[in-house]
C-alpha cells in the first residue's frame, strides 16, 4: 500500500505540473484561399505585431491610396478594428477581408498585407469591390500580383468554392502605377468612369476598373 501511495502521489504531481505549464493554444482560422506561395486567412490577435510593423514601414505609401488609421487612432486600435470588422462582415456576408502570409521558403509565415473584397451584393448582378495593401519591403517579388490574381479568381469562382461574383470592381488613383499594373495583370480593365473617393479626409480622384467572369 505504501509503494502504491507513493507512486500515486508522484503521478498526481507530474500531472499537476503539466497542467501548470500548459499554455493556451490558439487555433488559427482555416485558410480559405491558397496560391502558389501564399495563404489567406482572417487576422488573429497573434498577428498584431507583424501587422503593425508592416504598416509602420509602409504607411507613407499606403495612406495615399487606402484608408488606414482614423485621426488620433493608434496602430494597435487600428489593428483591432480591422480584425473585428473582418470577422463581423464575414458573418454578415458583406465582405471578405483576409490577411495574406508567405507560405514557403525563407520568408515562410511572414505577413504580406491585407486583401479585401467589400460591398458584396447578390442581386441580378453579383458584384463586389476590391482593394489591397502590402508591406512595401516585399514589393518587387511578384507577391502583390499573385495575391490579387488569387483573390480575384476566388471572387469570380463558382460558388461555393468561390464567391460566385459576376464582376469585381476596383478604384485606383492614376498616380498609383504599381496597383494599376497589378490590376491589369489580374484581368481588370478600365471602364472610363471616375469617382471621387475620400481617403484620409481628402477627396481623391480614382479610375474605375472591372474584372468580369468569363
Amino acid at each position: 500500500m505504501g509503494v502504491a501511495k507513493i507512486l500515486s502521489n508522484q503521478t498526481l504531481t507530474a500531472t499537476a505540473q503539466r497542467v501548470v505549464n500548459r499554455r493556451v493554444v490558439e487555433v488559427l482560422p482555416k485558410p480559405d484561399l491558397t496560391t502558389q506561395r501564399l495563404v489567406f486567412r482572417l487576422l488573429t490577435p497573434r498577428d498584431e505585431g507583424a501587422f503593425i510593423e508592416a504598416l509602420r514601414h509602409s504607411r507613407s505609401q499606403v495612406r495615399r491610396w487606402v484608408p488606414v488609421n482614423h485621426e488620433g487612432e493608434s496602430d494597435a486600435h487600428f489593428f483591432h478594428r480591422t480584425m473585428v470588422k473582418a470577422r463581423v462582415q464575414d458573418i454578415e456576408g458583406v465582405a471578405w477581408r483576409r490577411a495574406a502570409f508567405i507560405e514557403q521558403g525563407e520568408q515562410a509565415g511572414r505577413f504580406l498585407g491585407m486583401f479585401n473584397l467589400m460591398k458584396i451584393r447578390r442581386g441580378l448582378e453579383w458584384s463586389c469591390e476590391s482593394n489591397w495593401w502590402l508591406d512595401t519591403r516585399l514589393a518587387g517579388q511578384g507577391f502583390g500580383t499573385e495575391a490579387v490574381q488569387g483573390m480575384t479568381d476566388f471572387a469570380i469562382g463558382d460558388h461555393p468554392l468561390g464567391l460566385g461574383m459576376h464582376v469585381v470592381r476596383g478604384f485606383i488613383c492614376r498616380d498609383n502605377p504599381g496597383s494599376i499594373k497589378v490590376a491589369e495583370k489580374s484581368g481588370f480593365r478600365p471602364t472610363g468612369n471616375r469617382e471621387l473617393l475620400e481617403i484620409n479626409k481628402a477627396l481623391v480622384r480614382h479610375d474605375e476598373y472591372e474584372c468580369w467572369v468569363s
